[in-house]
Formats: C-alpha cells, structure tokens, sequence
C-alpha cells in the first residue's frame, strides 16, 4: 500500500455491538427420537440507505485507504442465516446458508463478543475479501457425543459459480470444514479446519492481501480459554494460506465479571500477512477492550474501543485503524 490517507467518521452506528437482525425459529417433535428445527434470520442497516460495507465506506474505514468512490446503493436488507435442520439419535445436521465454522471457533473465544470492532487480527483471518462470515448451500453434520465434553462436526459447503466450457473456474467456493471441541473443569479447547475453492483474496479489517484466483485458501483457527469464575483467560490463533501468500494472527485476551450485572474484557495480539507476490511479510497489531452494562435481561449498555495497524517490512506504517463506540443493544 502506498501513503494511506486519513480517514474518520464520526455519527450514528448500529452494526458495532453485532449486527440488528430480525429472524425466526422453531422446532417440532417429529416422533421416534426426531427433532426437525428451521432459522430463518434477516439482517438490515437501519442508520442509513446503505450496507454496513457498502462500496466507499469498508474500504476507508479497514485499510486506510482514500475514499474515492461512491458508496453503492442497498436497500440495506441481506439474507444472514436461512437452513433447516434434523436432530435424533444420529446427531444433528443443517442445511442451508449458515456461520462459518472457523468463524464460530473464533467468535466464541472473542471478548469482545465480535462485536464489529477492529482489533481481533483473529476474526480478521477468518473472514472472506467482502468480510462475510457464513456459507451458503452448507451441509454441517454434528456426530453423537461419544465422550462427555466432547463434539465433532463436519461439513461441505457449494459456491453459486456456474462453470461454463473454457470459462470454467474449478468449482469456485466449494469447501469443506471440520471442528473438533472438547470442555471440562472451565477448559475449553476448540480446533477448526476449513478449505474452500478459488476465493482470490484473503479477509481483514486491516489489508485484504490479493492472491490467485485459482488457489484454495486453507484456514485453521485454534481457541483455548480456561474459566476460574472470577476471571476467564483466552487464547486464539489462526493462519489462512493461498499459494505462498499467508495470514496469521495470535489473540490473548480476558475477561472478568464486575459484580452480577456488569462484564468486562481485553484482548491483544499480533499477526504477520504476505502476499503470492510479494516476499517480505507485514506485520500486524490489534487490540479491543469491551465493557457491558445489564441494564435487564435482555438489554446491555457497552461500551467498545477497538485499534489496529499494519506495518510494513521497511517500518512504513501501511494501515492504521481506530473505533471508540458506545450504545445501547436489546435482544427480543
């Protein structure tokens, strides 16, 4: 990247303590040990006429870069998670559009609660180039527990490209995932695995690193935590390759909670990005701290303040970014 320019915003926001969401769910005892379920969830950008990473405003808020362009205009309206599911004695599987399963590895260790916050290089790793953390056409499977503690799923998941003749481009967005988790006495420890086919470019908050078109991008999200109750400790690590081109990032972090009705967290860690192109290697820094206030069972006032930057070999500071939020969320 070149000089960046200096991009702030200052306003109203409704995406920085998780996105606003609208969404159905059931389920129903079909008899003889089965349970059929369905979600469907809706998410929209009520603050304004756009997306939340519509065309002009993601890519000065994550990368420094000048705003140039006009954002695109959305009706603010996406299809988060729509699938159905069937659970027995087999275990459990889900059909449809669904999170990731590097995401949900990496979210569930996050403190800050992914919150939509720069400074989790970890989260940064896991997401796609346009940052979205879901699979469509995705098939999870959840195998029986076959030790207390312990869960293990497998998945497969379809990209939407139609190969055409000469045009063909090796199945782009199929994947596959696996996650394997294991919890007892406060220790959590989760290991996730996820391949898919020709996605071009690595996910960030910071600098989408380009890549080739024709690589699979390989991404492998490891999360421990270990709860004492007065305190709970986290560590995250993560690493993405295409071709030669590789991501890494390496979070700690913890958390506490101030009495029965307030929460609080930080996390820090460091990460290095190179391109297929390039063979030196950007380095990377984050961090986030969160506080949550219960204002009910169903109501939380935060507060986020969220940093991170890219460093280049030469010490030329790339990217910088920086969020300070605080609001109110409610969840029906």
């Amino acid at each position: 990247m070149g000089t960046a320019a200096a991009n702030t915003k200052k306003g109203i926001d409704s995406v920085l303590n998780g996105g606003m969401a609208i969404g159905f769910k059931g389920s129903e005892d079909l008899g003889s040990g089965l349970t059929a379920s369905f979600v469907a969830e809706i998410g929209f950008e009520p603050s304004d006429p756009y997306t939340a990473y519509s065309s002009g405003t993601a890519a000065g808020l994550t990368t420094g870069a000048a705003v140039t362009t006009t954002p695109s205009f959305s009706n603010g309206v996406n299809n988060r998670q729509s699938f159905v599911g069937l659970a027995g004695g087999f275990g459990s599987l889900t059909v449809g559009r669904q999170y990731s399963n590097i995401f949900m590895a990496t979210c569930g260790n996050d403190v800050g609660g992914c919150a939509n916050m720069v400074g989790n290089l970890a989260i940064m790793t896991a997401t796609d180039a346009s940052q979205d953390v879901r699979r469509a056409n995705q098939v999870n499977y959840n195998l029986p527990s076959f030790a207390p503690g312990l869960t293990i799923q497998v998945g497969k998941s379809y990209g939407e490209k139609v190969n055409v003749g000469a045009n063909s481009t090796n199945n782009a967005g199929d994947g596959s995932n696996y996650t394997f988790g294991y919890s007892t006495s406060g220790i959590s420890a989760t290991y996730a695995s996820e391949t898919v086919d020709n996605t071009g470019q690595f996910g960030g908050y910071v600098n989408a690193q380009g890549a080739l078109a024709t690589s699979k991008r390989k991404t492998n999200v490891m999360a421990l935590s270990y709860d004492a109750s007065v305190v709970k400790l986290h560590f995250t690590n993560t690493k993405s390759s295409i071709g030669t081109g590789v991501s890494k990032a390496t979070m700690y972090g913890v958390s506490a909670p101030l009495g029965s009705s307030a929460s609080i967290g930080f996390e820090m860690g460091t990460g290095d990005t190179k391109t297929i192109a390039s063979t030196t290697t950007s380095k990377l820094k984050g961090s986030q701290l969160a506080f949550n206030y219960s204002l009910n069972k169903r109501t939380i006032a935060y507060f986020r303040q969220g940093s991170s930057s890219e460093t280049t070999a030469a010490g030329i500071n790339a990217a910088k970014a920086s969020t300070t939020a605080f609001g109110i969320s409610h969840n029906f």
